[in-house]
């Protein structure tokens, strides 16, 4: 039997993200689980704006390829930071260059994210933890039929969740990201 395999990605790119610590905690989980863990930035795929311009996905080379590689994973999880009670624009913008149908896809396929998989978490400075971003996120995906599991994670006052080598210090955290992969692993699975 061929292992689950995860794709994971920051919402955003900025230097020293906590979402950028957060899912490299989260990779590190999903690697002891045994199941295949591969990490994507955003900043990678240089993305028009959706909708500025009169594209379509086949016209943006990007686009595909981004497209392609959620295409090879069975779920994802996104850590995802929070801009003004929302999803950040980077992230907003990939979900819908990757919502558009590839060459010979019908209209709403939506197959780069139909009955896949994810995982949902955030990290903030705020006493929030993300939580406003991850429930916009959360009716985002559902929208483009993606299966999100119950599970989530919140961290607030997240610039103390991390030490120096960029693990997080609360055990309870830790386990908190186990069951999210778990449950993200048990619904992609056969």
């Amino acid at each position: 039997m061929e292992k689950v395999q995860i794709l994971l990605l920051a919402g955003g790119i900025r230097n020293g993200s906590l979402n950028e610590k957060l899912i490299g905690c989260a990779a590190g989980v999903v690697n002891e689980l045994g199941l295949g863990a591969t990490r994507l930035s955003l900043s990678d795929y240089r993305l028009p704006l959706y909708g500025v311009e009169d594209l379509r996905i086949d016209d943006v080379p990007e686009a595909l390829a981004l497209k392609s590689m959620f295409m090879r994973h069975d779920a994802v999880i996104v850590a995802s930071p929070e801009h003004n009670g929302s999803v950040t624009a980077m992230l907003k913008n990939a979900i819908d260059w990757l919502s558009c149908p590839g060459p010979g896809e019908a209209p709403q396929a939506y197959s780069a994210f139909r009955r896949k998989a994810f995982g949902m978490l955030s990290a903030s400075s705020s006493p929030f933890g993300g939580l406003r971003g991850l429930s916009q996120l959360r009716q985002i995906l559902t929208m483009v039929n993606a299966w999100v599991v119950p599970e989530q994670l919140s961290i607030p006052h997240a610039h103390r969740a991390f030490d120096a080598d960029g693990e997080l210090v609360d055990p309870k955290l830790r386990d908190l990201l186990v069951q999210i992969g778990q449950s993200v692993a048990a619904a992609a699975g056969p």
